[in-house]
């Protein structure tokens, strides 16, 4: 038989024979056989060289739930066919495959979505014969044939000409990215492109940049890779890393930035140093007073000396005198610009605002994408209500302080417990709730930082804390620490909490000091009580919670930190209605080079909130008050990234009962289903129920017991042990079909399904498995016995559906 003549163009294509009409109508059932047969060798051909075509390229990680039990599912992360890398393994192309059986078109906008996420030039949909282009610079699309796949060099040089690049960008935008001789990390995509949309920017002369990232997603690192690109490529030769707290430099230099070695220096302003490459340092040592004399210190640098200046956390208010970047930039104007921050402010006034100062931002990541790819830890929110703060307290008419001072007599609400009054069982009871919350959810060594209304407070929390947890202080004095302003060895107690290679402290009580800055990766509990002011403030802390992290504990444990509980003793929750959890602005007040510092302002609060007393002021301080929780609130992050009351399982459950309202009504949709793994998948929201399901009932379960517990509340489930030995499986085993090899090969079947799920026998390989070679099976031999491959997969089906059949 002669070729048809696709398969004549596929031969003279590709150099491969084409396979016989049997096995390409075989092949064609499905997506992957069409990219195995028609596409992969056409990009193999056309995109020579190791490493250039990936495929199933992982965008994310795949968004993290929780369910009631606060076990942690992460969900399906998002992939796509391929990924077609240019040197320096930068994305110039991406490919979407539909099966043969599908049109092209099928798969378009999810190319041109995929492209538009990760800012590839180029996006391509293709069924293995036809295939659509879309230039994303130009805006551009054509219809091609796969044959006609076009190469990196043809595709590199249309990028670069459309982009209107010059020799001298395309050198610095091909710059490798620094990569660690011991780790093979490299930047996930939101940095990629926040480093390549920087690096042209810069290059067509742009001297401002404002990079928004939401806390967790690796600013500095991005800041590290940008620099080193500039610094070795010879285009900035000096460089100046501005933050405005000691520990955040001190992290800096020990870990993103260390690959710069003896070429880093930290700024210290008794001692002025010409003579390195890269300067890190905190406003406060550029600008001091001292008996009302000004030092700018940054002076001693001539104004052009740096090239490039990064700004960490540049939302930072200026109003004291601490923590002013302004001055020191308009100082270096020369040189170019970037400031980091994860709370933008949009303000027409140059003074007030970081997006007035550096210019719209040329890219964002928020935390609810973050939280979206999985990078980031999604979260819960538990509210206690306690009844004072409920209905706020009015003390009796004569009352006296604990010593024995008349009091005000009229109501007192919740935002002014701790301000304006003390309420000594108020307090008592927030620390019984706290140390109760860690005891029945085994977190007592689970890292958790506690948020008080004033420093006061913080003490005295820290106290009450200790007569909770008498037993583990007992163990180390410091499993409660406090860690407020202006306390002797802060920066050390704060390196403790933050490390996991340190279990103690545990519990860190602060005020504001933690609110930014920490980088606490395993901090698993936020207890908030403290009336937060702004939004802005809000997502800062927060965002001491939002990593990921794999770690080990002192105890050799391996332990995973995949979401944190925000415990919100003050009603904070009802901020997080800004729906893309942007942050209220900070106002940046700039010195003028001449003027002297001003005296700090009163810190603005948020209207409904009272002014924060001075510390020294005296507060009325009462006990012999009834306070009791009165209630609790459960708050979960939906698919939308919403917070709602209800939870994982309602969602579920209302997914499922919304499409077969009745359990025989499912059960018909799942024996007419031949994708009974996906259909599952769908109707659980893509979610891993098994895990939680095994732990909870110790013993493994099916998806279809999975959904009957959860929609129909069929409770205890079945194991699949006791669906594997249900009569009518045996039935079907037993049927005069068979012989007795077959009946020997079909129990083999049902006992790995017991042990490992239906869908590991679709794998040929399950027959490599030791039960099946004790019994004489080689791979070829079973499924020789069962009628060929073919028969094997009809078998497969008609197997599936006796398990769910009922008796």
């Amino acid at each position: 038989m002669t070729d048809s003549p696709l398969e004549d163009i596929f031969h003279k294509t590709t150099g491969i024979k084409p396979l016989s009409a049997d096995d390409i109508a075989e092949q064609l059932r499905n997506e992957e056989n069409t990219k195995k047969a028609f596409i992969t060798p056409v990009l193999e051909q056309r995109w020579p060289g190791q490493d250039r075509i990936v495929m199933e390229y992982y965008v994310n990680d795949g968004r993290i739930t929780v369910d009631e039990y606060g076990i942690a599912h992460r969900g399906k992360p998002k992939k796509l066919d391929y990924l077609l890398l240019f040197h320096q393994n930068i994305p110039l192309a991406l490919v979407e495959a539909k099966g043969r059986d599908h049109m092209a078109d099928e798969g378009y906008q999810q190319a041109v979505d995929y492209a538009n996420l990760l800012s590839v030039p180029f996006a391509y949909a293709t069924n293995g014969d036809d295939l659509i282009e879309r230039d994303m610079v130009s805006g551009l699309n054509r219809e091609l044939k796969m044959r006609d796949f076009p190469g990196p060099d043809e595709l590199w040089q249309r990028f670069v000409s459309e982009s209107g690049m010059t020799q001298e960008m395309v050198d610095e935008y091909t710059y490798p990215y620094y990569t660690s001789p011991s780790s093979n990390i490299t930047p996930r995509y939101y940095q990629r492109i926040i480093i390549n949309k920087t690096t042209q920017a810069v290059l067509k002369g742009q001297r401002k940049v404002l990079i928004v990232c939401a806390t967790g997603t690796g600013k500095t690192y991005m800041a590290f890779q940008l620099i080193w690109r500039f610094w070795k490529s010879g285009l900035k030769k000096r460089v100046l890393f501005l933050a405005d707290r000691n520990n955040l430099v001190n992290q800096t230099m020990h870990g993103d930035f260390a690959p710069f070695e003896d070429n880093m220096v930290k700024f210290e302003n008794s001692k002025p140093d010409y003579a390195h490459s890269i300067y890190l340092g905190i406003y406060q040592q550029f600008i001091t007073a001292k008996d009302g004399q000004i030092n700018r210190h940054y002076r001693k640098f001539p104004r052009d000396f740096f090239d490039l200046i990064v700004v960490d956390e540049c939302h930072r208010s200026s109003a004291d005198r601490t923590s002013n970047w302004h001055d020191i930039l308009d100082y270096f104007d020369s040189a170019t610009q970037i400031g980091l921050t994860a709370t933008p402010k949009d303000d027409s006034d140059p003074n007030k605002s970081n997006i007035a100062y550096f210019g719209k931002p040329i890219y964002t990541y928020s935390l609810k994408q973050g939280i979206e790819d999985g990078f980031l830890a999604p979260y819960k929110v538990v509210v206690p209500e306690l009844d004072i703060d409920r209905d706020g307290y009015q003390p009796p008419a004569g009352t006296t302080d604990v010593d024995g001072n008349p009091i005000e007599i009229r109501r007192y609400e919740q935002r002014e417990f701790d301000r304006n009054i003390i309420v000594q069982e108020r307090r008592e009871l927030v620390a019984k709730r706290i140390s109760e919350y860690l005891k029945t959810n085994d977190m007592r060594y689970s890292k958790t930082i506690v948020f008080c209304e004033t420093i006061e407070h913080a003490h005295a929390m820290q106290r009450l804390l200790e007569n909770e947890n008498t037993d583990l202080v007992a163990e180390d004095s410091r499993y409660v620490t406090c860690i407020v302003s202006g306390e002797p060895d802060n920066e050390a107690r704060l390196d403790e909490f933050t490390t996991n290679k340190c279990r103690y402290p545990v519990i860190a009580v602060t005020s504001q000091l933690m609110s930014t800055g920490v980088n606490s990766k395993t901090c698993e509990l936020i207890v908030l009580d403290r009336t937060v002011g702004s939004m802005t403030e809000f997502k800062q802390i927060i965002g001491r919670g939002t990593r990921v992290v794999d770690y080990y504990t002192m105890d050799g444990e391996d332990r995973s930190k995949m979401y944190f509980t925000i415990l919100d003793f003050r009603s904070n929750y009802l901020k997080f209605k800004d729906p893309a959890f942007d942050g209220d602005p900070v106002d940046v007040l700039t010195v003028p080079p001449n003027a002297p510092i001003p005296k700090p302002p009163i810190k603005p609060t948020a209207p409904d909130m009272p002014p924060t007393p001075p510390e020294n002021r005296r507060v009325a301080r009462v006990s012999g008050v009834d306070v009791e929780i009165v209630g609790e609130m459960v708050k979960y992050l939906d698919a939308d990234g919403n917070l709602v009351e209800q939870n994982l399982n309602s969602c579920v459950r209302n997914n499922i009962l919304g499409q077969y309202p009745t359990v025989d009504v499912f059960r018909r949709a799942w024996l007419d289903n031949h994708a009974k793994a996906t259909f599952a998948q769908n109707l659980l929201l893509e979610t891993d129920w098994a895990e939680s399901f095994r732990i909870r009932y110790g013993y493994e379960v099916d998806p279809f017991d999975i959904i009957l517990c959860i929609a129909y509340e069929v409770d205890p489930p079945m194991s699949r042990e006791h669906r594997a030995r249900l009569a009518c499986v045996q039935r079907f085993i037993d049927r005069d079909r068979f012989n007795d090899g077959q009946r020997e090969l079909l129990r083999l079947l049902v006992d790995a399904y017991a042990a490992s799920g239906f869908e590991s026998l679709r794998d040929l390989d399950i027959f490599t498995l030791p039960q099946f070679k004790e019994a004489g099976y080689t791979k070829l031999k079973a499924v020789k016995t069962l009628g060929g491959k073919n028969k094997y997969y009809e078998l497969l089906g008609e197997l599936e559906n006796a398990l769910y059949e009922e008796e």
